[in-house]
């Protein structure tokens, strides 16, 4: 069940592809990324933000009561761990970024940056 607030909320309906436009909390796209690995063993999700600073002070700023309070837990703990955060700090980066990554095969460069399938992967406030 994939939703972009602490359980219990709504899910979001099975997806491949997701356009979720609007004024999120700051903390979305991490319950984003733990709801929808959580089921998922063995997958994992890449996050991009454009600005690492500008993240973490949101973050800080809503202080979000469910990660304060559960983030630390072993099994959330393990899911984090298998979401990837990269901060492309402007579209042309975001763009050498994005044109890494591939499925995982055995013939990859070492190059390109390997995701397993399925996987999320996760713009976050890119205009």
């Amino acid at each position: 069940m994939t939703t972009v607030s602490p359980l219990p909320s709504p899910a979001l309906p099975e997806f491949t592809t997701l356009l979720l436009k609007g004024p999120y909390h700051a903390s979305a796209p991490i319950h984003l990324c733990l709801t929808h690995l959580a089921n998922r063993p063995g997958t994992r999700a890449i996050l991009l933000s454009p600005s690492r600073d500008n993240f973490i002070a949101a973050l800080r700023d809503i202080n979000d009561d469910w990660l304060n309070k559960c983030g630390g837990y072993g099994v959330v703990s393990q899911v984090l761990s298998r979401v990837d955060v990269f901060y492309p700090s402007t579209p042309h980066h975001a763009s050498s970024a994005l044109s890494m990554l591939s499925v995982s095969q055995p013939e990859t460069a070492p190059s390109q940056l390997e995701i397993a399938s399925p996987c999320l992967l996760l713009l976050h406030e890119f205009s």
